[in-house]
C-alpha cells in the first residue's frame, strides 16, 4: 500500500531540483507509478515510472520516484 504524499518532497540530482507533487500506484501493475514532478520550478505532466526493472539504467526522474516508493 502506498500512502498519499502530502506537500512536496524535493531532491537535487546533477544540479537539478526535482520535486514530487503527486504519486499514485497502478492498480493493475504494482511496480508502476504515476507521478507529477516539478523540475527546477517547472511542473511536468503526469508520467508513468517503472520501478521493477533495472534501476541502474534509470534517469534521474525515475531514480527519484522509485527511491521514494521503496521507503513507503
Amino acid at each position: 500500500m502506498v500512502l498519499p504524499v502530502y506537500g512536496e518532497t524535493c531532491r537535487t540530482y546533477e544540479n537539478q531540483e526535482i520535486c514530487l507533487i503527486s504519486l499514485k500506484r497502478s492498480a493493475k501493475y504494482y511496480w508502476e507509478y504515476r507521478a507529477v514532478l516539478r523540475i527546477d520550478g517547472k511542473k511536468l505532466p503526469m508520467k508513468k515510472f517503472d520501478c521493477l526493472h533495472d534501476l541502474a539504467l534509470a534517469n534521474n526522474q525515475r531514480k527519484f520516484v522509485c527511491s521514494l516508493v521503496s521507503k513507503l
